[in-house]
């Protein structure tokens, strides 16, 4: 049918779905869909990944008139019972998850729900709802979350290694299941390594159309220092600042890859200043689910008293946090991935923003490669973290758009010649402490035993809740 009659439909259904217009990455899935032809999308969190298949239902339905079948395999319940609630209000769509009620579940397999969120234990790993939905007349899987193949399934580099949810390794299998349907695979952050990896388990072609948007954040400037073992010594510049600064401290996030580094950052500061016990927080899997509401709430309100939290990666997923343009990772998570999410928690609103990541001779043990990398380069701290994610040649552009200068990372900063570089407030606090150890070539930093990872670190296990 010609593109007109698509679009008419699709213009005709956007304020059921209540938004204004589809962006142009979400009409490429959306006519890969119709067309027929699989698709791998990385695109941002918040973006709006999942409206082009849910629109699919209704858009296909009024150009063929033929009722056909959504299937996503998705991960976490949490993001299905988000999903199946947004789409609650969406007439003529019918959603459920597998597993959430029994009369949902006859629902389900009745042929009675248009689209279907099941996790791949369900999919493929239960022979009953494996059955079940074999019947049923499936014309799309979309794989969300599609990097947890890599990640949470048999990590290819550490043999060996316990696999975190084994099911994840056999998504593939749903190809078999549903030979005709069309495959869309999602993600927020995933790199060439993992979606090479991918393309692979869900059999997809070397050359399927992939629909990827730049994770490049070009108001945050990244800073990178060496600090030593103990929080006194290395945070004792974040108590000069607050002490100074009190209620007009900028807020900030610090991001820990233990509950225990929480803890004793939390209880250094407060010890040292009990004035700040009203202006600091903790969040973690072990925080009372009232008190993570209220921080939340504050952080969400641009004038939320809160100026300092310290977390771990529970604190997080989707949080668009008002006013904040400072983020300190005291230790760089293990994977990639995680530390371009961290990093990209602040500067929300496009205002120039800094992440300063921290690391001494423990956190280096179990950092992977890709990581060290970015922590020992002398060149560009951007660049390093991008080639992760991009081809070389859109790195190129990118870069050639964009001043690297001062406002790219700290080592570009050092190279800029503009006599007119400025600091960021939490910046001009860690520089002026004397603390920063920016750009050295550390000797400890090198990929020797390194211990490569996916299944056993905090970011996985704390907020998981599994079907």
């Amino acid at each position: 049918m010609a593109d007109s009659s698509i679009e008419a439909i699709v213009n005709d259904l956007l304020p059921v779905f209540g938004v204004d217009a589809l962006k142009d990455e979400q009409k490429s899935i959306l006519h890969c869909l119709i067309d027929k032809t699989d698709c791998m999308a990385v695109l941002p969190t918040g973006f709006g990944k999942s409206l082009p298949y849910q629109m699919y239902s209704l858009v296909n339905r009024r150009l063929t008139g033929v009722k056909e079948i959504v299937v996503v395999c998705c991960p976490l319940v949490a993001l299905m019972q988000d999903q199946v609630e947004k789409m609650s209000n969406i007439p003529e769509v019918k959603s459920a998850y597998a597993g959430s009620s029994t009369q949902s579940d006859m629902n389900i397999k009745d042929g009675l729900v248009d689209i279907i969120y099941a996790s791949p234990e369900t999919l493929v790993g239960d022979p009953e709802w494996r059955a079940s939905i074999q019947e049923l007349p499936v014309s799309v899987l979309v794989i969300d979350e599609f990097h947890t193949i890599a990640t949470w399934g048999d990590n290819v580099e550490c043999p060996g290694k316990e696999t975190f949810r084994k099911w994840f390794n056999d998504i593939g299998e749903l190809r078999s299941l549903f030979p005709k349907s069309t495959v869309l695979a999602l993600s927020a952050t995933c790199t060439l390594k993992i979606r090479k990896r991918v393309k692979k388990v869900i059999h997809l072609a070397a050359d399927v159309n992939e629909i990827v948007i730049s994770p490049n954040k070009a108001n945050i400037r990244v800073l990178v220092a060496k600090i030593p073992n103990t929080v006194e010594m290395s945070m004792h510049w974040l108590i000069e600042g607050l002490s100074q600064l009190r209620e007009k401290f900028s807020r900030t996030i610090i991001y820990c890859t233990s509950i225990k580094d929480v803890s004793d950052i939390y209880s250094y500061v407060t010890q040292e200043l009990p004035f700040a016990s009203n202006l600091l927080e903790m969040f973690h899997s072990e925080t009372p689910r009232s008190r993570k509401q209220k921080i939340l709430e504050n952080l969400t309100n641009l004038s939320g008293e809160i100026k300092i939290v310290i977390a771990t990666s529970a604190l997080g997923m989707g949080l668009d946090v008002k006013n904040c343009h400072s983020v300190i990772l005291f230790g760089p998570p293990v994977q990639v991935v995680d530390l371009l999410q961290a990093i990209g928690r602040v500067g929300r609103d496009g205002e120039p923003s800094i992440a300063i990541i921290l690391y001494n001779s423990y956190h280096l043990r179990k950092l992977s490669s890709d990581v060290k990398e970015i922590l020992r380069t002398t060149d560009c701290r951007r660049i390093s973290l991008l080639q992760c994610f991009l081809k070389s040649e859109v790195i190129s552009l990118i870069m050639e758009k964009e001043s690297r200068k001062h406002t790219c990372c700290d080592l570009c900063r050092r190279k800029c010649e503009c006599q007119n570089c400025s600091m960021l407030p939490l910046e001009e606090i860690f520089h002026s402490s004397g603390s920063s150890c920016a750009g050295q070539n550390d000797s400890d930093i090198s990929d020797s035993g390194t211990e490569e990872y996916f299944s056993n670190n905090e970011h996985e296990l704390e907020n998981l809740e599994l079907s």
